[in-house]
């Protein structure tokens, strides 16, 4: 496991957190488990609420940003192909079709002119699981995953949305998500426009 663990201290690196913290971070407990996606979800769930303590909200985003999948192939086809379709619409109308591509979630423009996103889960109760390949369906065993691993997939999101919509976003909340939830609410995330 100690080889799946290592990433995530250079992640931190990668944004200049301090070594000191990192250690705190890393040199947690959490409960040991023979299955290595248990055991995997055990120790990110420990490591996230650490992190929730000692590393500013912009910062960790940015560590898990880094830390995402799933940012070619062809969701990047797909949002490169929308821009350059669509590039002109009004931001209302390119959400709509942002929304139509296959696992892009079903992004729209909340009260407050952030883009709100129900990302997993948008399709009904059979996709209200989560999909992300560390776990394998495995949820942890000392309490709920932090709403803040879930930072990851929203860079994800993130990620093809500045391309499909061409805007500059931040991640401002992941509002819930599946892990989280146990398969209750879908994963919703919300995105702050840059200017």
């Amino acid at each position: 496991m100690e080889k799946l663990y290592k990433p995530f201290e250079d992640f931190l690196r990668k944004v200049k957190v301090d070594e000191d913290i990192i250690q705190q971070i890393m040199n947690v407990e959490y409960p040991a488990n023979d299955n290595p996606n248990q055991d995997c979800a055990n120790f990110y769930a420990a490591v996230i609420r650490k992190c929730d303590e000692l590393v500013d909200f912009n910062i960790l985003a940015d560590a898990m940003f880094n830390k995402s999948c799933c940012k070619s192939g062809y969701r990047l086809n797909n949002a490169k192909q929308m821009a350059k379709e669509h590039g002109d619409k009004p931001l209302e109308e390119k959400l709509i079709l942002l929304g139509e591509l296959k696992y892009m979630g079903k992004p729209k423009l909340n009260a407050d002119g952030d883009i709100e996103s129900v990302a997993v889960g948008a399709y009904g109760a059979e996709g209200m699981y989560c999909p992300c390949w560390n776990f394998k369906g495995c949820a942890p065993e000392n309490g709920p995953m932090p709403l803040n691993y879930c930072l990851c997939c929203a860079g994800h999101f993130k990620f093809h949305y500045q391309k499909a919509l061409n805007l500059k976003l931040r991640v401002k909340k992941v509002v819930s998500s599946t892990i989280n939830s146990c398969g209750k609410e879908p994963c919703v995330f919300v995105f702050e426009i840059l200017k």
